[in-house]
């Protein structure tokens, strides 16, 4: 989905950096944590997902599209530096 959705955690162009990888066994996104980039698309056909409120969440990182849950994102803001995750 690329229109606005109203409920979704993220929509597409906003600012992300990865924060966590919470399915590391299953989907390891360990090696992205700290790097940001763009949401492009909000897939809701993916297995686990929620309408409106959990898409798999398809995001452009200097290394390529990559998908990620939510909660292994946070919005960033242009500048704003990523010093620490716990």
């Amino acid at each position: 989905m690329t229109a606005p959705m109203p409920g979704a955690p993220f929509q597409v162009d906003d600012l992300v950096v990865v924060v966590a990888a919470i399915d590391a066994h299953i989907h390891d996104v360990s090696e992205h944590i700290g790097a940001r980039g763009r949401v492009v698309r909000l897939d809701y056909d993916a297995p686990g997902c929620t309408f409106p409120t959990d898409p798999m969440l398809h995001v452009e990182l200097a290394v390529g599209v990559r998908d990620f849950w939510r909660e292994e994102l946070a919005l960033a803001w242009p500048g704003l530096e990523v010093l620490a995750v716990t």
